[in-house]
């Protein structure tokens, strides 16, 4: 779009073509004729709408992603430091300190928190399902 608003710029826009005034008359006569001016600021500021708009797309697929580490990562975390901690090498503590950092994993996700993170991941309006 960009690329498009330069050429359209670059061939309609010139202000200066030469040092006469009759082909600067000409095309000032032309863009006048074709309201290029109202119709150059109606471009810039679609595009300016359309960048907004990307950019908080981008800004809610990233904090999704931020959300869901956080919530898969902290439980999980959790338990496997205190096991370590506690210096603990059995392999059904493991079993057991994965079960629970999944189930509390699974709890968050219900909260308003977790259904916003979702919803933000699959693009929607950033509000919770009640």
């Amino acid at each position: 779009m960009e690329r498009s608003i330069a050429v359209f710029r670059s061939t309609y826009w010139r202000q200066h073509l030469t040092a006469h005034g009759t082909a600067n008359d000409l095309l000032l006569a032309f863009q006048n004729q074709h309201r290029l001016p109202v119709r150059f600021n109606e471009i810039l500021a679609e595009a300016a709408d359309y960048s907004r708009l990307v950019q908080t797309q981008e800004s809610q697929q990233i904090s999704g992603v931020l959300g869901v580490l956080t919530i898969l990562g902290l439980p999980l975390g959790t338990a496997l430091g205190i096991l370590q901690v506690l210096d603990d090498h059995s392999v059904a503590h493991l079993y057991i300190a994965l079960a629970l950092s999944i189930a509390v994993t699974a709890a968050v996700l219900t909260t308003r928190y977790g259904r916003l993170v979702v919803s933000s991941l699959r693009g929607g309006e950033g509000k919770p399902r009640p």
